[in-house]
């Protein structure tokens, strides 16, 4: 048995890779075929040389189900991994209402933000031989749709608007409603770019705070 066990709350708007990178991270494993979370979903993680266990609890990103039971889920968290689509600003725009959210049932938790599916830039950037800042809105939106489009997937009429990194650094960096810094990756679930990573680094941050209160 581990010496230290946390739970870990997964927030973040619907279809941004939740349940995908808690699988990535767990099972080293990646499914194209996307299934939305209904309720929550638990899995947990041992990490051996940390001597941590982490609970893991992947919350329905759709609010409109059970809106009233939503921020209960969050009691007992001692971390959380807030996750939005770099390729869907409007999931970025919210993740200050998720934190505030979360905050007021937790208090200040160690919380990391992901931006999630980079491989998607990745990908559009070597298509086009261009970085994805130089790209119109639109021309993006077109290649969005004709590569990626999936209606089980994204709602009809969901524009796909890419967030500049240095827009999350700005962000992370005091540029938010909390006036304080929150540590960030770009990560994929796709290919687990940054996930075991990130993942690392929130455990250290919940040690440190077990250790701060013992």
């Amino acid at each position: 048995m581990a010496e230290h066990a946390a739970k870990v709350v997964i927030l973040g708007e619907g279809a941004v890779g939740k349940t995908s990178l808690v699988r990535r991270y767990v099972d080293k494993a990646f499914d194209e075929n996307y299934v939305a979370t209904v309720g929550v979903n638990t899995k947990n993680k041992v990490i051996d040389d940390l001597d941590i266990e982490m609970n893991l609890w992947d919350i329905y990103g759709q609010k409109s189900i059970s809106p009233g039971k939503h921020s209960t889920h969050y009691i007992g968290s001692e971390g959380a991994v807030v996750v939005y689509d770099v390729v869907r600003r409007r999931t970025f725009d919210t993740l200050d209402r998720w934190i505030y959210e979360l905050f007021q049932v937790t208090g200040k938790i160690p919380v990391v933000v992901l931006g999630n599916k980079v491989d998607i830039i990745e990908d559009y950037e070597e298509a086009y031989e261009t970085v994805f800042t130089s790209a119109s809105l639109e021309e993006f939106h077109d290649y969005m749709v004709e590569e990626y489009y999936d209606r089980s997937i994204y709602t009809p009429g969901t524009r796909f608007v890419p967030v500049p990194f240095s827009e999350l650094k700005g962000w992370a960096r005091r540029d938010n409603d909390f006036g304080i810094k929150f540590p960030y990756f770009l990560t994929s679930a796709k290919t687990g770019k940054n996930v075991e990573k990130a993942f690392r680094y929130l455990a250290k941050r919940m040690i440190k705070n077990k250790i701060r209160y013992v």
